[in-house]
Parts: structure tokens; sequence; C-alpha cells
């Protein structure tokens, strides 16, 4: 059991984390208004009310506590229209957020202790009912392998390499191709990773850990065919779909992620190993979220085992110790 003094610092911690991580969907939502126009920030602010919305309501009919100061509902709400197209109709997002708060978040313990991301559960449930709007981008920019809207998720899914060169490279950093409509834009994302590391230096290593993970496999199992297979299955895996989202916003979220440096990098690892094996396996053409819910279900049993093995190797030392001590005063 954590020391009461442990207890009050990490109590409030995911109303704190949740400001930063509105301050960080900023810039992501601005990319989007100037990509896709008024819709994008039109379902913003109405997934944004809905969340507040959903928590007010089912607050009330659950009788959970709720604090004011918590950002968490607005942070759902941004999130997940900024995780979908910039033209899906609304009752999706809407739906997403309402099942995200009322389903997940309050029933399971709210802002601090939910053992699984609100924000995943809400975009896994959109992605089991409506499959064929959640990944149904529309088409923008100028570059031919763009303009008919596929994105570079669906892409890999169905084994089709682009042919990286300056311009696409640089179209894919900021973020002018289709996808996600907040999620797609390297370089803002890339800064708010720069952001986390200056207000949460432990989270960072949840972050890179996952990314490590997700590159070593894109490496070693590449699905694409081009000239150059590995670096353009690296440059795809990691610039697509929500895998650099859910590693900036996801396997950091403080309710979930372990306390220790080591456990940390051991979670990120682990849960950017499940998200890709569900990419290459899946039937949806981008499982990342599904990947965050099932390394959330799975970690708490690995991290007890981490902890039984700590204990198992301090007391082996420490009987060493002793031992070594009894034949040094004989």
């Amino acid at each position: 059991m954590p020391s009461k003094k442990k207890q009050r610092i990490r109590r409030g911690a995911g109303g704190v984390f949740h400001f930063d991580a509105l301050l960080m969907l900023l810039p992501l939502g601005v990319m989007a208004v100037y990509y896709h126009g008024v819709g994008a920030l039109m379902r913003i602010l109405a997934c944004m009310a809905a969340g507040v919305l959903a928590e007010a309501v089912g607050a009330r009919l659950m009788r959970c506590p709720r604090d004011i100061s918590d950002c968490s509902a607005l942070f759902i709400g941004a999130a997940t229209a900024l995780m979908l197209p910039a033209d899906i109709p609304y009752y999706v997002p809407l739906c997403g957020v309402a099942f995200a708060i009322a389903v997940v978040k309050l029933p399971l313990g709210g802002t601090d202790s939910v053992p699984f991301v609100p924000t995943a559960a809400g975009f896994a449930f959109m992605t089991l009912c409506w499959p064929d709007l959640v990944f149904r981008y529309p088409a923008i920019g100028t570059g031919s392998e763009y303009v008919q809207g596929a994105s570079l998720a669906g892409m890999l899914h169905r084994g089709i390499s682009i042919r990286p060169n300056t311009v696409n490279i640089f179209d894919i950093l900021i973020g002018n191709f289709p996808g996600p409509m907040g999620a797609s834009c390297v370089l803002v994302l890339a800064a708010g990773m720069i952001y986390l590391a200056v207000r949460y230096r432990r989270a960072i290593v949840n972050t890179l850990a996952f990314l490590l993970a997700a590159s070593i496999m894109a490496l070693a199992f590449p699905r694409v065919h081009a000239g150059n297979a590995q670096l353009t299955s690296l440059l795809m895996e990691l610039c697509s779909g929500l895998l650099i989202f859910a590693a900036v916003f996801f396997v950091t979220d403080p309710a979930i992620s372990p306390q220790k440096v080591g456990h940390r990098f051991l979670y990120g690892f682990f849960s950017g190993v499940v998200c890709m094996l569900l990419r290459y396996f899946s039937h949806f053409e981008d499982s990342v979220c599904f990947g965050i819910l099932i390394a959330d279900a799975v970690w708490p049993a690995v991290e007890v085992r981490l902890k039984r093995a700590e204990k198992k190797r301090k007391k082996a030392r420490k009987a060493k110790a002793l031992a070594k001590e009894g034949a040094s005063d004989a």
C-alpha cells in the first residue's frame, strides 16, 4: 500500500494532467481547423460540451463526486473529436464521448483511479459500431497519393506503400494527408512531447518506450515491400493513425501509468508491442485504441509479478548481506 503522503500527491494528478493535455490539444485543433474549416471547430466544441453534460448528468444519476476543476471531461470531448474524420456525422463522436464518460470513467472510479483510458474506450466503441464512418477520411492536399482520401494507416492495412521523397515526407510531417483531423500533424505532436517532457519528466519515459517498441516492430516486420521497406515502414507506421497521439496522451495517463521509472518503461514498451500486433492482425485499419485497452487490462497483473520479483531479490540480497556479516564476525 502506498503511504498517505504518496496518496495525497497522487490524488488530483489526473486533473492537472488533463489541463496540460488540453493545452497540448489546442495547436492540434488549430491545425484541424486550418485543414478542414469551421466544421472541424464545430465538432470539437460540440464534443467538449457533450463531455461536460455527460459528466454532470452521469455524476448526478450515479451519485459520483465531481470536481469542478477536473478538466478530464473537456479533454475527452476534444480528444474524441480530433481522433475522427473532419466530416463525420455529429452523432458518432457524441455517442463516443457519452460512452467514455458514462460507461467507463464515472462507474470505474473517476479521473484518478479509472483502470482504462476513457477516450480510448470511447474510440473503440465507435469503431465497433460505425467502422465505415470512423475510418472514412476526406481527401486533402495536392499529392497524387493522397487525393483519393486513402490514409497512411489504410494503405498499410492493404499493403500499399508510398514512395518517400522530400515533398510527401514534408506533407506527412505537417499533416497534409487524409487521416484523423487532429492526430496527423507529426510536428505538432512532437512539440507536445517536448511540452510533456518539460512538465512531466517521468511520463515521457512511457512515450519514448512506446515509440521504441513500435519502431522496432516496424523495422523488423514491415508491412510494405518498397525498395527500402524498413525505413518506409518506419515512416508510415509511426506517422499513421493514432500511434503518436496515443503515445502522448494515453500511455501517460497518471491513473494507469506505473510510478517507478523502470516500470514506466516496461509498461510503455509493452503497450507499444500490443498496439503494433493488433495493427498487423486486426480487421480494422488502425487498432491502437484496442491495444491500449488490452495493455491497461493486462499490465496490473504484470506489475504485481514485477513487484513480487523485486521483493524476492531484496530479501535475497539482505540475507546474503547478513550471512556475509555473520561470516566476517566469526
